[in-house]
């Protein structure tokens, strides 16, 4: 797979569970809050996170990175952001993960900011 297809197609998708896993969404009406309540919507953001954490792996091999301090940094600090998901994840804790997600979206911008993919 290429570095496009391995960010499409692995990497975006993860992202997007967490991202996606927990919001306040405000309306006329009031707030409506959503969060992971199943053990299998829990489980899917665990997956997820997990997802991420291995694609540091994906993103060091031969003819992905795209140079070696920088790009191995980068690929550490979203594997670090992941970790804080997993751990939200595994303790079921709503107000972590929602705070995970933006540590995860630090660590994609900072290297989208660099590398644009």
């Amino acid at each position: 797979m290429s570095l496009k297809e391995v960010m499409q197609w692995v990497i975006d998708p993860a992202a997007d569970v967490i991202w996606e896993s927990v919001a306040i969404i405000i309306t006329e009406k009031g707030e409506d809050h959503k969060a992971p309540k199943t053990d299998a919507q829990w489980d899917a953001v665990r997956n997820a996170a997990a997802a991420l954490i291995e694609s540091r792996n994906l993103l060091l091999l031969p003819g992905r990175a795209r140079d070696d301090a920088h790009w191995t940094a980068a690929a550490a600090q979203l594997a670090q952001a992941a970790e804080i998901s997993l751990k939200a994840a595994q303790a079921k804790d709503v107000a972590a993960l929602f705070d995970s997600g933006a540590t995860v979206y630090n660590a994609c911008s900072a290297c989208h900011a660099r590398y644009r993919v």
